[in-house]
Protein backbone atom coordinates (compact mmCIF):
# COMPACT_ATOMS: atom_id res chain seq x y z
CA UNK A 1 0.00 0.00 0.00
CA UNK A 2 1.67 3.38 -0.65
CA UNK A 3 0.38 6.78 0.35
CA UNK A 4 -0.38 9.41 -1.49
CA UNK A 5 -0.77 13.65 -0.91
CA UNK A 6 -2.86 16.06 -2.48
CA UNK A 7 -4.66 18.92 -1.84
CA UNK A 8 -7.51 17.43 -3.04
CA UNK A 9 -8.57 14.03 -4.30
CA UNK A 10 -11.81 14.57 -6.93
CA UNK A 11 -13.46 11.12 -6.36
CA UNK A 12 -15.12 10.71 -10.55
CA UNK A 13 -13.50 11.32 -13.81
CA UNK A 14 -16.82 12.24 -15.64
CA UNK A 15 -17.96 15.99 -16.39
CA UNK A 16 -18.24 17.04 -12.89
CA UNK A 17 -15.16 15.95 -11.62
CA UNK A 18 -13.30 16.68 -14.83
CA UNK A 19 -14.40 20.35 -14.76
CA UNK A 20 -13.14 20.72 -11.19
CA UNK A 21 -9.69 19.12 -12.29
CA UNK A 22 -9.22 22.00 -14.83
CA UNK A 23 -10.00 24.43 -12.43
CA UNK A 24 -7.12 22.78 -9.69
CA UNK A 25 -4.49 22.75 -12.73
CA UNK A 26 -5.03 26.24 -13.50
CA UNK A 27 -4.54 27.31 -10.22
CA UNK A 28 -1.65 25.18 -9.44
CA UNK A 29 -3.08 22.93 -6.55
CA UNK A 30 -2.13 19.25 -6.33
CA UNK A 31 -4.68 16.92 -7.38
CA UNK A 32 -5.23 13.54 -8.34
CA UNK A 33 -8.92 12.17 -10.36
CA UNK A 34 -9.57 8.79 -9.47
CA UNK A 35 -12.43 6.52 -11.96
CA UNK A 36 -12.23 2.56 -12.15
CA UNK A 37 -13.08 3.18 -15.65
CA UNK A 38 -10.53 2.26 -18.60
CA UNK A 39 -11.33 4.85 -20.44
CA UNK A 40 -12.74 9.13 -20.33
CA UNK A 41 -15.85 9.46 -21.71
CA UNK A 42 -16.68 6.30 -21.90
CA UNK A 43 -19.78 4.55 -21.29
CA UNK A 44 -21.24 7.44 -22.64
CA UNK A 45 -23.98 9.07 -20.67
CA UNK A 46 -25.08 11.98 -22.14
CA UNK A 47 -26.62 13.29 -24.93
CA UNK A 48 -24.82 15.97 -25.48
CA UNK A 49 -27.31 18.96 -25.65
CA UNK A 50 -26.90 22.43 -24.30
CA UNK A 51 -28.07 25.62 -24.64
CA UNK A 52 -25.16 28.28 -26.22
CA UNK A 53 -26.41 30.99 -23.22
CA UNK A 54 -25.21 28.40 -20.45
CA UNK A 55 -22.08 27.68 -22.91
CA UNK A 56 -21.29 30.86 -22.90
CA UNK A 57 -22.37 31.91 -18.85
CA UNK A 58 -20.02 29.07 -17.59
CA UNK A 59 -17.11 28.66 -19.93
CA UNK A 60 -17.93 25.18 -21.71
CA UNK A 61 -15.27 24.58 -24.35
CA UNK A 62 -16.46 24.96 -27.72
CA UNK A 63 -13.78 23.42 -29.69
CA UNK A 64 -15.55 22.61 -33.33
CA UNK A 65 -14.02 19.33 -32.88
CA UNK A 66 -16.09 18.12 -30.30
CA UNK A 67 -19.35 19.36 -31.32
CA UNK A 68 -21.69 17.09 -33.07
CA UNK A 69 -24.31 19.86 -34.56
CA UNK A 70 -24.97 23.50 -34.25
CA UNK A 71 -28.92 24.19 -33.29
CA UNK A 72 -30.24 26.64 -34.93
CA UNK A 73 -33.97 25.69 -35.04
CA UNK A 74 -36.31 23.48 -32.36
CA UNK A 75 -39.77 22.13 -32.53
CA UNK A 76 -41.74 20.90 -29.72
CA UNK A 77 -44.38 18.25 -30.28
CA UNK A 78 -47.09 16.13 -28.77
CA UNK A 79 -48.14 12.77 -30.48
CA UNK A 80 -51.66 14.24 -30.10
CA UNK A 81 -50.66 16.58 -32.67
CA UNK A 82 -49.68 20.14 -30.77
CA UNK A 83 -46.58 21.91 -31.59
CA UNK A 84 -44.43 25.01 -31.59
CA UNK A 85 -41.68 25.41 -33.65
CA UNK A 86 -38.83 27.90 -33.26
CA UNK A 87 -36.65 29.02 -36.54
CA UNK A 88 -33.81 31.33 -34.86
CA UNK A 89 -31.59 31.67 -37.66
CA UNK A 90 -28.30 31.62 -35.54
CA UNK A 91 -26.92 28.62 -33.24
CA UNK A 92 -28.64 28.90 -29.60
CA UNK A 93 -27.58 25.19 -28.68
CA UNK A 94 -24.29 22.90 -29.05
CA UNK A 95 -24.88 18.78 -29.54
CA UNK A 96 -21.47 17.81 -27.94
CA UNK A 97 -19.80 14.86 -28.86
CA UNK A 98 -19.59 12.99 -25.52
CA UNK A 99 -17.06 11.09 -25.31
CA UNK A 100 -14.93 13.88 -27.51
CA UNK A 101 -16.52 16.68 -25.20
CA UNK A 102 -14.64 14.66 -21.65
CA UNK A 103 -11.25 13.37 -23.67
CA UNK A 104 -10.81 17.01 -24.48
CA UNK A 105 -11.63 18.51 -20.61
CA UNK A 106 -9.07 15.90 -19.70
CA UNK A 107 -6.40 16.51 -22.55
CA UNK A 108 -6.46 19.58 -23.87
CA UNK A 109 -9.38 22.51 -22.06
CA UNK A 110 -6.13 24.10 -20.26
CA UNK A 111 -3.31 22.75 -22.94
CA UNK A 112 -1.80 20.23 -20.70
CA UNK A 113 -3.23 16.43 -19.56
CA UNK A 114 -5.46 16.31 -16.30
CA UNK A 115 -3.95 14.29 -13.41
CA UNK A 116 -6.47 11.39 -13.78
CA UNK A 117 -6.12 7.79 -12.40
CA UNK A 118 -8.31 5.42 -14.05
CA UNK A 119 -8.47 1.76 -13.26
CA UNK A 120 -9.24 2.71 -9.96
CA UNK A 121 -11.79 1.48 -7.77
CA UNK A 122 -12.87 3.91 -4.74
CA UNK A 123 -14.01 1.60 -1.95
CA UNK A 124 -13.84 3.58 0.82
CA UNK A 125 -13.51 7.35 2.13
CA UNK A 126 -12.88 7.64 5.72
CA UNK A 127 -11.91 11.56 7.14
CA UNK A 128 -8.91 12.66 4.22
CA UNK A 129 -8.59 9.28 3.34
CA UNK A 130 -9.82 8.27 -0.34
CA UNK A 131 -9.02 3.96 0.06
CA UNK A 132 -8.87 2.27 -3.64
CA UNK A 133 -7.56 -1.10 -5.11
CA UNK A 134 -4.17 0.03 -5.08
CA UNK A 135 -3.62 2.59 -2.32
CA UNK A 136 -4.61 4.81 0.07
CA UNK A 137 -4.82 8.73 -1.48
CA UNK A 138 -5.41 11.78 1.09
CA UNK A 139 -6.34 14.88 0.56
CA UNK A 140 -7.12 17.84 2.32
CA UNK A 141 -10.61 18.58 0.47
CA UNK A 142 -12.72 15.55 -1.38
CA UNK A 143 -14.59 16.32 -4.60
CA UNK A 144 -17.20 13.78 -5.14
CA UNK A 145 -18.19 13.50 -8.62
CA UNK A 146 -19.33 9.89 -9.03
CA UNK A 147 -22.51 9.89 -10.58
CA UNK A 148 -26.04 9.12 -9.44
CA UNK A 149 -25.50 5.68 -9.20
CA UNK A 150 -22.49 5.85 -6.52
CA UNK A 151 -22.68 4.37 -2.98
CA UNK A 152 -21.53 7.42 -1.90
CA UNK A 153 -24.64 10.03 -2.85
CA UNK A 154 -28.07 9.57 -1.63
CA UNK A 155 -30.04 6.35 -2.79
CA UNK A 156 -32.57 7.33 -5.54
CA UNK A 157 -36.09 5.80 -5.64
CA UNK A 158 -37.37 4.71 -8.16
CA UNK A 159 -39.73 7.89 -8.97
CA UNK A 160 -36.46 10.02 -8.47
CA UNK A 161 -35.29 8.97 -12.04
CA UNK A 162 -35.81 8.61 -15.60
CA UNK A 163 -34.71 5.64 -17.42
CA UNK A 164 -33.14 6.85 -20.92
CA UNK A 165 -32.50 4.95 -24.15
CA UNK A 166 -30.79 6.49 -27.00
CA UNK A 167 -29.69 5.07 -30.45
CA UNK A 168 -27.25 6.81 -32.90
CA UNK A 169 -28.79 5.89 -36.23
CA UNK A 170 -27.53 6.11 -39.83
CA UNK A 171 -30.10 8.63 -40.80
CA UNK A 172 -29.61 12.06 -42.78
CA UNK A 173 -29.62 15.38 -41.01
CA UNK A 174 -32.93 16.83 -41.00
CA UNK A 175 -33.18 20.12 -42.85
CA UNK A 176 -35.82 22.01 -41.17
CA UNK A 177 -35.17 20.82 -37.32
CA UNK A 178 -31.90 20.04 -35.42
CA UNK A 179 -33.98 18.98 -32.50
CA UNK A 180 -37.13 17.80 -32.28
CA UNK A 181 -38.71 16.72 -29.02
CA UNK A 182 -42.14 14.63 -28.88
CA UNK A 183 -43.95 14.21 -25.44
CA UNK A 184 -46.44 11.56 -25.36
CA UNK A 185 -48.37 9.83 -22.43
CA UNK A 186 -46.66 6.68 -23.84
CA UNK A 187 -43.25 7.69 -21.79
CA UNK A 188 -44.64 9.54 -18.58
CA UNK A 189 -42.63 12.56 -17.33
CA UNK A 190 -40.39 12.56 -20.36
CA UNK A 191 -40.20 12.34 -23.97
CA UNK A 192 -38.94 11.53 -27.53
CA UNK A 193 -36.24 13.37 -28.64
CA UNK A 194 -34.27 13.14 -32.35
CA UNK A 195 -31.20 15.29 -32.48
CA UNK A 196 -28.64 16.26 -35.35
CA UNK A 197 -25.27 14.14 -34.64
CA UNK A 198 -23.94 14.57 -37.91
CA UNK A 199 -24.82 14.66 -42.23
CA UNK A 200 -25.72 11.12 -41.76
CA UNK A 201 -26.40 10.17 -38.44
CA UNK A 202 -28.98 11.90 -35.72
CA UNK A 203 -29.51 10.55 -32.13
CA UNK A 204 -32.64 9.19 -31.40
CA UNK A 205 -33.83 8.35 -27.89
CA UNK A 206 -36.92 8.04 -25.41
CA UNK A 207 -36.44 8.87 -21.66
CA UNK A 208 -39.40 8.48 -19.20
CA UNK A 209 -40.55 7.47 -15.92
CA UNK A 210 -40.12 3.70 -15.00
CA UNK A 211 -43.17 2.70 -13.54
CA UNK A 212 -45.01 1.30 -16.26
CA UNK A 213 -42.10 -1.69 -16.54
CA UNK A 214 -41.75 -1.00 -20.20
CA UNK A 215 -38.46 -1.15 -21.81
CA UNK A 216 -37.12 2.16 -22.70
CA UNK A 217 -36.10 0.53 -26.18
CA UNK A 218 -39.14 -1.16 -26.70
CA UNK A 219 -40.85 2.17 -26.18
CA UNK A 220 -38.35 4.03 -28.30
CA UNK A 221 -39.63 1.32 -30.82
CA UNK A 222 -43.31 1.70 -30.76
CA UNK A 223 -42.47 5.51 -31.74
CA UNK A 224 -40.65 4.10 -34.73
CA UNK A 225 -43.91 2.99 -35.87
CA UNK A 226 -45.40 6.22 -35.95
CA UNK A 227 -42.81 7.74 -37.26
CA UNK A 228 -41.23 5.89 -39.68
CA UNK A 229 -38.82 8.80 -40.68
CA UNK A 230 -36.63 8.01 -37.53
CA UNK A 231 -35.82 4.36 -38.46
CA UNK A 232 -32.23 3.69 -39.60
CA UNK A 233 -29.40 1.77 -39.57
CA UNK A 234 -28.25 1.65 -35.24
CA UNK A 235 -24.34 3.26 -35.08
CA UNK A 236 -24.05 2.91 -31.74
CA UNK A 237 -26.01 2.59 -28.28
CA UNK A 238 -26.16 4.81 -24.78
CA UNK A 239 -28.78 4.16 -21.60
CA UNK A 240 -28.60 5.26 -18.62
CA UNK A 241 -30.36 6.65 -15.18
CA UNK A 242 -31.09 10.43 -14.70
CA UNK A 243 -31.78 11.77 -11.01
CA UNK A 244 -35.08 13.79 -11.33
CA UNK A 245 -35.28 14.61 -7.57
CA UNK A 246 -35.11 17.55 -6.02
CA UNK A 247 -31.84 20.00 -5.81
CA UNK A 248 -30.49 18.36 -2.24
CA UNK A 249 -29.97 21.47 0.15
CA UNK A 250 -26.24 20.60 1.56
CA UNK A 251 -23.53 19.95 -1.02
CA UNK A 252 -20.72 21.05 1.75
CA UNK A 253 -19.99 18.79 4.47
CA UNK A 254 -16.72 19.31 6.85
CA UNK A 255 -14.29 18.82 3.71
CA UNK A 256 -16.42 16.69 1.59
CA UNK A 257 -17.95 18.87 -1.37
CA UNK A 258 -20.40 17.09 -3.91
CA UNK A 259 -21.23 18.07 -7.49
CA UNK A 260 -23.32 16.67 -10.45
CA UNK A 261 -25.41 14.17 -10.56
CA UNK A 262 -24.78 13.43 -6.82
CA UNK A 263 -26.48 16.93 -6.07
CA UNK A 264 -29.26 16.40 -8.36
CA UNK A 265 -27.65 19.38 -10.84
CA UNK A 266 -30.28 18.37 -13.23
CA UNK A 267 -32.68 20.55 -15.59
CA UNK A 268 -35.91 18.45 -14.75
CA UNK A 269 -37.56 19.80 -17.92
CA UNK A 270 -35.38 18.69 -20.50
CA UNK A 271 -33.12 16.04 -18.50
CA UNK A 272 -30.00 17.78 -19.06
CA UNK A 273 -27.04 17.70 -16.78
CA UNK A 274 -23.90 18.39 -18.84
CA UNK A 275 -24.12 21.82 -17.84
CA UNK A 276 -25.13 21.03 -13.83
CA UNK A 277 -22.33 18.97 -13.81
CA UNK A 278 -19.39 21.47 -15.13
CA UNK A 279 -20.78 24.46 -13.52
CA UNK A 280 -20.70 22.75 -9.87
CA UNK A 281 -17.76 20.99 -10.46
CA UNK A 282 -16.59 24.20 -11.56
CA UNK A 283 -17.91 26.37 -8.72
CA UNK A 284 -16.39 23.93 -5.94
CA UNK A 285 -12.99 23.62 -7.38
CA UNK A 286 -12.80 27.41 -7.08
CA UNK A 287 -14.40 27.58 -3.84
CA UNK A 288 -11.36 25.22 -2.86
CA UNK A 289 -8.67 27.88 -4.61
CA UNK A 290 -10.15 30.57 -2.77
CA UNK A 291 -9.27 28.25 1.00
CA UNK A 292 -13.27 28.65 1.52
CA UNK A 293 -15.69 25.33 0.60
CA UNK A 294 -18.60 27.61 2.32
CA UNK A 295 -18.29 29.53 -0.89
CA UNK A 296 -19.24 26.48 -3.13
CA UNK A 297 -22.84 26.05 -0.59
CA UNK A 298 -23.24 29.67 -0.61
CA UNK A 299 -23.16 29.40 -4.65
CA UNK A 300 -25.17 27.01 -4.85
CA UNK A 301 -28.19 28.65 -2.38
CA UNK A 302 -27.95 31.91 -3.97
CA UNK A 303 -27.91 30.75 -8.26
CA UNK A 304 -27.41 27.00 -8.59
CA UNK A 305 -30.05 25.68 -6.84
CA UNK A 306 -32.84 28.04 -7.92
CA UNK A 307 -31.90 27.55 -10.91
CA UNK A 308 -32.81 23.96 -10.70
CA UNK A 309 -36.13 24.86 -8.36
CA UNK A 310 -36.88 26.52 -11.25
CA UNK A 311 -37.39 23.55 -13.61
CA UNK A 312 -38.11 20.91 -10.85
CA UNK A 313 -41.28 23.14 -10.72
CA UNK A 314 -41.99 23.72 -14.15
CA UNK A 315 -41.38 19.66 -15.15
CA UNK A 316 -44.00 18.98 -11.95
CA UNK A 317 -46.43 21.26 -13.89
CA UNK A 318 -45.91 19.73 -17.31
CA UNK A 319 -46.28 16.54 -16.16
CA UNK A 320 -48.88 16.89 -13.70
CA UNK A 321 -51.31 15.31 -16.36
CA UNK A 322 -49.42 14.13 -18.74
CA UNK A 323 -49.53 14.52 -22.14
CA UNK A 324 -52.61 17.16 -21.82
CA UNK A 325 -50.49 19.49 -19.64
CA UNK A 326 -48.15 19.18 -22.10
CA UNK A 327 -50.55 20.41 -25.04
CA UNK A 328 -52.08 23.13 -22.67
CA UNK A 329 -48.31 24.77 -22.28
CA UNK A 330 -47.90 24.55 -25.44
CA UNK A 331 -50.92 26.46 -26.37
CA UNK A 332 -49.86 29.01 -24.01
CA UNK A 333 -46.18 29.38 -25.36
CA UNK A 334 -47.92 29.98 -28.71
CA UNK A 335 -49.72 33.04 -27.73
CA UNK A 336 -46.73 34.62 -26.48
CA UNK A 337 -44.81 37.19 -29.09
CA UNK A 338 -42.10 35.16 -31.15
CA UNK A 339 -39.56 37.14 -29.50
CA UNK A 340 -40.76 35.85 -25.82
CA UNK A 341 -41.28 32.33 -27.20
CA UNK A 342 -37.18 32.40 -28.42
CA UNK A 343 -35.83 33.58 -25.44
CA UNK A 344 -37.58 31.56 -23.23
CA UNK A 345 -37.05 28.59 -25.43
CA UNK A 346 -33.15 29.20 -26.05
CA UNK A 347 -32.54 29.11 -22.73
CA UNK A 348 -33.26 25.83 -21.31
Amino acid sequence: MTDYDYDVVIVGAGTAGLSAGVELEKSGISYIILDKKQEIGMPVRSTGAVSLEWVKKIGMPTDSKIISANIENMSFRTESGKRIDLKFQRTVGLVYDFTKYEKYLADEFVGKKLNIRLGTRVNDVTGNQVITDSGTYTGKYIIYAAGPQSKFGEKLGKNDVLVAYEEIRRVPMRKDFQMILWFSDRVPGGYLWDFSESENSRKIGVCFYPGSGKQPRDVLYEFDRIYPELKGDIISTMAHQIPLSKPVDRVVRNNYLYTGDMVNAVLNTTAGGLQGAFWTGQLAAKSIINNNPDEYQQNWESYVKPWLMKHYELHRKMNRKGEKSIGRLISVARMMPKSLQKRVFAGL
